[in-house]
């Protein structure tokens, strides 16, 4: 049923190209080859997926827009991993089952005041760490429910949301219902105010889960960001802080710190970063980011659900940008030890990364992410080759 309902969405898409000067197709076609060491495993595992994403935007009246898209994920050459179904657990996990959804579908009305949303749509709100598409993973994360901003002034941006529903990146054909989507009761509230150097923001955000009772939490903080220029070169900062609370129907009762301080300095050919994450937790409760993304944060090899004691992620690299292809690079490493406690260290990692934009359309990655344990969980090394073809641009 869901596949003949992806096909006759995509007629729908594709349909309307004949009068583009109203609308904008978008075509998405990305494969991905993982490979996947973990030390207490014997079997190496290989994963493979190709994800394919058509959407359409049609602008169908002044500031008024409708859009609608299908994602569809598939493994191929078999499934030499775990996707965390719990049908291949002999392998190291990728958490990329097969599925076929509606992964977007909503209209809207924006001008330069005034904007609102309703329907599936996807939230990334600042670096994505409280909400988040998760774009990492092949099947992304959206929310049901209105979202909508004002703009008092030119440089005041009011933004505002209510969700009821999350449709998480384990797909819609996952086997538990309870894990495919959480039913939701969330406010969400977010001010930016454009400063002489950067932008400070305000948030507040609410949300009761009515599936997973556990993530019911009121998350509410501030962030500067901003950048100067020195000569040639330039310094760009971020100072985040923020407090999380049980919220609603949680059971449990916490109060959690938060923070986030990064400097980066340098060209856009090289440039150094350092920065430190701290999500707070009380030895039974650990700061929840069960709305974000995580592949950004806290390393790429993905080891961490956020320990009772919460984690502290010291991180230095160096990165930049080429004119050859517009290569972009990176190299990070991190040192992970408990926000709070005397527990033993967390471990470090060393993350390397290259970009590639061969043409307009069409990209390459390659991401290699290296885990030492030191005695907290076990070693992993995972590597990752993506190809991506895009056409169009999504609605997000």
């Amino acid at each position: 049923m869901r596949r003949r309902i992806l096909w006759l969405l995509a007629g729908l898409l594709l349909a309307p190209l004949a009068h583009a000067d109203d609308g904008t197709p978008y075509i998405d076609l990305r494969y991905r080859d993982s490979t996947l060491h973990q030390a207490n495993m014997a079997n190496t595992g290989h994963a493979h997926t190709l994800r394919l994403q058509l959407g359409y935007l049609w602008a169908f009246a002044p500031g008024f827009a409708a859009y609608a898209e299908g994602t569809t994920v598939h493994p191929l050459f078999g499934r030499q991993y775990n996707d965390t179904t719990g049908r291949r657990t002999p392998y190291p996990a990728e958490p990329d089952p097969r599925s076929t959804e509606v992964s977007s579908a909503w209209v809207g009305y924006a001008n330069d005041a005034f904007g609102i949303r309703a329907g599936r749509q996807y939230l990334n709100l600042d670096d994505r760490r409280f909400f988040s598409s998760n774009p990492w993973r092949q099947n992304p994360q959206s929310f049901d429910g209105v979202t909508g901003y004002i703009r008092p002034t030119p440089t005041t941006t009011i933004g505002w949301g209510w969700v009821g529903q999350v449709n998480r990146t384990v797909g819609a054909d996952f086997p538990d219902i309870d894990q495919r989507r959480w039913k939701l009761d969330g406010k969400l509230l977010h001010v930016t105010q454009a400063l002489p150097l950067g932008s400070l923001t305000g948030y507040a955000y609410f949300m009761k889960n009515l599936t997973q009772t556990a993530d019911s939490v009121r998350t509410e903080g501030a962030r500067w960001v901003g950048s100067a220029p020195a000569g040639q070169t330039k310094l760009s900062w971020t100072a985040e802080a923020a407090r999380q609370y049980d919220y609603a129907n949680n059971p449990a009762r916490f109060s959690l710190p938060y923070h986030l301080y990064e400097l980066d300095y340098g060209l856009p050919a090289i440039s150094a970063r350092a920065g430190e994450e701290l999500l707070g937790g009380n030895g039974r409760n650990a700061f929840n980011i069960a709305y974000g993304a995580g592949h950004s944060f806290d390393g790429w090899v993905g080891v961490f659900s956020i320990p009772p004691h919460g984690l502290r992620d010291r991180y230095v690299g160096i990165h930049g940008q080429l004119p050859w292809q517009r290569l972009g690079w990176q190299v990070t490493q991190h040192d992970f030890q408990p926000a709070s406690g005397s527990g033993a260290r967390y471990g470090y990692e060393t993350d390397v990364g290259l970009l590639a934009s061969i043409s307009p359309h069409l990209g390459l990655e390659l991401q290699y992410g290296d885990y030492r344990a030191d005695g907290f969980t076990v070693n992993q090394r995972k590597l990752w080759l993506l190809v991506e073809y895009r056409y169009g641009k999504q609605a997000t």
